[in-house]
């Protein structure tokens, strides 16, 4: 299959929302490759020149044609990882570049337990003094880095080299692709983040110019090594779960006793017949033989995962709030762009990851916008449609940052189109940073030639990728963000769809839908950052104000990959694009007659 076919390469539009249509990352490169490339669906969005009539007139109706927002721009920079660098000097070195390039912002990467490498952490606190020399803003992220190499060349992480040290499982029983690990459940690692979190909070915690921190699970849940809950699987041709391993078992049993007060009532619930929680086996998907109601037990499984992840989050943002005493640097929940194809190719039990229930809960938001060739349509439809989940964060009062980024084919490159879409898809958010992944050629390269990477491996400049993104960075900087009017709202009831499988495909097809339109996602109990006047869809398909053609609509999905999916999105499409009627909010008085 052809990922461009001729005449379909993405095109650029000036309304925000309204680029052409997938998402992947760095950790998303090898993400890509476990998707595979020959899939025949994904988001089918159109370049616009091909967009209906219905299209364009949506493209009107949510593209405010009010003056452009005036809102503080975000700041653009570079990623600095430990892998870039083999001493604290090339770490200095890279900061003077990325200030050169325009870089307003780090997102520093350090490695895993620094405090057992007196080279590593010493280099460390070097560049965070330069960085603060020259007036650069900071983030921390992911925390997995190698050190710096030891005095035999050795650069043993600690956390890939320690804790998570085993690939996923499928439900068939195979092994995850190599950098889809053991994650949920994983002896060590909730004490690893723990201890990670309370470091970092004591010893830099106070730093003016930080403005967030992230590590572990909380970069990238559904994609990365640090958490990877999904993988592709050809053989049922969607997203499975990858933790079907002892530890995800014990995650398992523990939520069962936790959540139902017997053996007894565990079995009554799910029509099986168990002597203990231990005996309860791991429900391989929702038509799972072994269980009666495999559709209640599946959902549970994943929620126990979801649960584990939760759990996870309050605790190291608990301890980040309490040691660092700052309540303005975040514990930032970052989602990779690629997330919403997860969900849209899942399972309708999938929903029981509360994806808009940790936009809420968390303090701020961060995304990845990496478009990849081993996607269709080099992704761009999933980072449209995740950058809608999250959007809601805004009207929350949350902050969203851009905290990586790039295009991959798959070594890294300098497309003008895909470096265009990067720079500008998520203006719409109003991000505070806005950051690029590929400084410098990782000490491990896996590719001889990477043009868009800004310095090669042995320190020089690339000089078209350099001035290709100071160019970038200036842009950022100065494009004013035009106010985004929601299509609708999406009432997201996780447990809504617990046993009700109709209700869980409903929830996947808008992340369908959201490639093409703002729906905005609102969890249970957060009605309140919704705006009036916006139409509304609940759990049931219903809809506010009644339209019961849209409601038809949600209540018989065709399959992904269908004829009659692209139909339904067609007219889905058009439904929404129609005028609205006027929602109530005050009782209008009669109009007098006087004749």
């Amino acid at each position: 299959m052809q990922i461009r076919p001729p005449g379909l390469t993405p095109v650029i539009s000036s309304c925000p929302g309204v680029h052409a249509a997938g998402g992947a990352v760095n950790d998303h490169r090898r993400d890509a490759r476990a998707r595979g490339r020959h899939q025949p669906y994904l988001f089918q969005v159109p370049p616009v020149r091909f967009v209906s009539i219905s299209a364009l007139a949506l493209l009107a109706l949510f593209s405010s044609a009010a003056a452009s927002a005036k809102a503080t721009p975000p700041k653009p920079g570079y990623v600095l990882h430990f892998d870039f660098i083999t001493n604290a000097s090339e770490g200095l070195a890279l900061v003077d570049v990325a200030v050169r390039g325009g870089a307003k912002v780090i997102n520093l990467v350090p490695p895993a337990h620094i405090w057992d490498s007196r080279s590593s952490l010493e280099a460390l606190d070097k560049i965070l003094a330069e960085i603060s020399r020259r007036h650069l803003s900071l983030v921390f992220t992911r925390i997995d880095a190698s050190p710096l190499p030891d005095r035999n060349g050795s650069r043993f992480n600690y956390l890939y080299g320690r804790i998570l040290t085993e690939p996923g499982r499928m439900p068939s029983g195979k092994a995850t692709a190599e950098y889809f690990l053991t994650t949920a459940g994983r002896e060590g690692y909730g004490e690893w983040m723990e201890d990670e979190t309370r470091f970092y909070a004591k010893r830099y915690g106070k730093l003016p110019n930080l403005l967030g921190i992230n590590l572990g699970p909380f970069s990238e849940p559904d994609t990365a090594q640090r958490c990877g809950f999904f993988e592709y699987e050809d053989e049922t041709q969607r997203y499975e779960i990858t933790q079907y391993t002892p530890a995800g078992e014990r995650v398992w049993h523990r939520w069962l006793a936790a959540h139902f007060s017997s053996a007894v009532a565990l079995s009554r619930e799910y029509a099986a017949g168990y002597a203990s929680f231990d005996a309860v086996p791991l429900p391989l998907n929702d038509k799972d033989r072994r269980f009666g109601r495999a559709d209640l037990a599946y959902y549970d499984f994943a929620r126990s995962l979801n649960d584990w992840f939760v759990e996870r989050y309050h605790r190291c943002r608990s301890i980040w709030h309490e040691v660092s005493g700052r309540n303005d640097v975040p514990l930032i929940l970052q989602f990779s762009g690629g997330a919403a194809e997860k969900f849209m190719l899942g399972r309708p039990g999938f929903a029981a990851f509360d994806l808009p229930g940790w936009v809420a809960m968390a303090d701020a938001l961060g995304l990845s916008v990496y478009t990849n060739s081993g996607f269709p349509n080099m992704g761009h439809a999933s980072i449209l449609a995740t950058l809608n989940l999250i959007a809601v964060a805004g009207d929350m009062g949350k902050d969203i940052f851009v905290l990586e980024g790039g295009n991959e084919a798959p070594n890294v490159t300098l497309d003008p189109v895909e470096m265009a879409f990067f720079g500008s898809v998520a203006a719409k958010v109003s991000p505070r940073t806005y950051i690029y992944e590929f400084l410098k050629d990782k000490f491990d390269e896996e590719y001889s030639s990477n043009p868009g990477k800004v310095v090669t491996a042995a320190g020089a400049i690339r000089r078209p990728a350099f001035n290709a993104l100071r160019k970038l960075f200036r842009q950022i900087e100065a494009r004013p963000v035009a106010p985004e009017t929601p299509a609708i709202y999406l009432l997201f009831d996780s447990m809504a769809a617990r046993g009700n499988s109709a209700v869980g495909t409903m929830y996947a097809a808008m992340y369908d839908l959201a490639a093409s339109v703002p729906v905005r996602w609102i969890a249970k109990g957060r009605e309140s950052a919704m705006r009036s006047g916006i139409p509304v869809l609940h759990p049931d398909g219903s809809a506010t104000p009644p339209n019961e053609a849209l409601s038809r609509l949600m209540t018989a999905i065709p399959d992904v990959g269908t004829v009659a999916r692209a139909e339904w999105r067609r007219n889905v499409l058009k439904v929404l694009s129609e005028p609205r009627p006027e929602m109530p909010t005050a009782k209008t008085p009669k109009k007098m007659n006087h004749g």
